[in-house]
């Protein structure tokens, strides 16, 4: 099945992408971030926190339960249906005080709440579903070894992700995952990648294409290209038809191939003014 998906001209692969899509609830998403410090060593090559912090010292502190409270009502009034809190990666094992983020936004709005922690050992999941947590977000990065390596020297690994990724299944968390897009990627990588998310039976899915930001290791890169993409996507999403499918370029550069493929998620990052 998966290689005949592969093979589909793109005007075909867009159009199933496209219906399969158009029968799905519109999904926006969004994060609420508990501090943006991370204790990944060397730093990930291609982090785009990195890049805030270079503009903005205080992206590093961490937030209050209020202030994280405020952000979660001010995201469910403009429309957001699921929050992730968001942290970089602070070891396998979570700050005890994690889950009190947790339970404050399962108080306060009626969102869904999910993690995005990097790799968690399976009592941080558990301390997490206990405090309410809907489910965890959790990509890959890339399938392929040394490409992850090339994005993340440092920090959790490869098979410390997938462990998380099947940690949450067996505790019948909401699995998110995806992988990014862009690198030197082959055919066969993505096939990979595909193979291992389905078994992993997402509730939603991210492929995301490599953007390169300003002031990281790899900002001299280029960035996907956007049929290469956004054919990823399409083909994830007739691969895995149940699941929802998030994109984060609705607009600019690769806004018009993300409608190609019938993601029905979005991401929304309000700012304050």
């Amino acid at each position: 099945m998966l290689n005949e998906i592969m093979e589909m001209s793109d005007e075909d692969l867009f159009l199933k992408a496209q219906e399969i899509g158009s029968y799905k609830r519109k999904i926006n998403t969004g994060p609420a971030i508990i501090t943006g410090a991370c204790l990944t060593q060397p730093h990930c090559n291609h982090c785009k926190w990195d890049s805030f912090k270079s503009g903005d010292h205080a992206f590093s502190q961490k937030n209050s339960l209020e202030s994280v409270i405020e952000r979660g009502k001010l995201m469910e009034s403009i429309g957001v249906h699921r929050i992730f809190t968001a942290t970089g990666w602070m070891g396998h094992t979570i700050p005890a005080d994690y889950p009190l983020y947790i339970e404050a936004l399962k108080a306060h709005t009626n969102m869904e709440v999910f993690g995005l922690f990097g790799a968690i050992d399976k009592e941080s999941l558990k301390a997490l579903q206990s405090a309410g947590m809907d489910g965890y977000l959790c990509g890959i990065e890339s399938p392929n070894e040394d490409i992850y390596k090339k994005f993340r020297p440092g920090g959790d690994t490869l098979s410390d992700r997938l462990k998380t990724l099947y940690d949450m299944k067996a505790l019948g968390l909401k699995v998110w995952s995806g992988f990014l897009v862009g690198l030197g990627e082959t055919k066969e990588d993505v096939m990979k990648g595909l193979e291992i998310l389905k078994d992993l039976e997402p509730e939603s899915l991210s492929i995301l294409p490599f953007t390169p930001y300003p002031f990281t290791n790899m900002m001299g890169e280029n960035p996907a290209n956007p049929l290469h993409w956004a054919r990823t996507v399409a083909q994830a999403h007739l691969y895995m038809p149940n699941a929802n499918i998030f994109s984060d370029s609705k607009v600019g550069f690769y806004g018009k191939f993300s409608e190609l493929t019938g993601a029905n998620g979005s991401y929304i990052f309000p700012r304050k003014e």
